[in-house]
């Protein structure tokens, strides 16, 4: 039996997306709107595609939801800043949550013999890294997903774990969380 995929519609586009496609906001009694991800909020909830560009075309417009949501919707100016931000933690906090249930490799040494073993799920490379490192691991993991988002700082700072260039999540069930919240925040900000 093959499992269906849950699907909303986004109120701005029309189109019918998988949840995990889509950014959910809740439009509370005084009419604020915030960023639901967690589905936790009381209000009305409605659903935008998972887009920076589509959030930044929706603030252009001159209170765009009112309409469509039938109410006086007030939206933060800084909203696609305050969206990409908690996404940006939300794909941290998955790394460090498989950092501390042993499925996270880092050091290029370590991370190579993963991929080899046939142990890694996807590879994360620091934005800063170097060009001879890059072409050593593109080598070897010809065929992986990769995740190219945070510099050097940022993942040795969330990880506290020093020069945290090269990474591994390994094939685990964790896996599976870490890379939705990894691929959220890449497609957020590619779109």
């Amino acid at each position: 039996m093959v499992e269906e995929l849950e699907t909303r519609k986004c109120v701005w586009t029309g189109k019918a997306l998988n949840k995990a496609e889509l950014l959910r906001f809740v439009v509370l009694k005084n009419g604020t709107c915030l960023p639901d991800f967690n589905k936790k909020l009381d209000g009305r909830g409605f659903y935008l595609s998972n887009s920076k560009l589509l959030l930044n075309e929706l603030m252009e417009k001159k209170k765009p939801l009112n309409k469509i949501l039938h109410k006086d919707v007030i939206m933060a100016e800084d909203m696609p800043q305050v969206v990409e931000n908690i996404l940006c933690k939300k794909a941290l906090d998955a790394l460090n949550l498989t950092r501390k249930a042993g499925d996270l490799v880092w050091g290029f040494e370590k991370v190579k013999e993963c991929i080899k073993k046939g142990k890694a799920a996807f590879l994360i490379v620091a934005t800063d890294a170097g060009t001879d490192g890059r072409q050593k691991i593109d080598e070897i993991a010809t065929d992986m997903e990769k995740f190219t988002l945070y510099d050097v700082n940022t993942l040795s700072k969330t990880l506290n774990k020093e020069n945290t260039v090269y990474l591994v999540v390994k094939k685990s069930p964790i896996s599976a969380m870490a890379r939705l919240a990894l691929m959220r925040y890449q497609t957020f900000l590619n779109t």
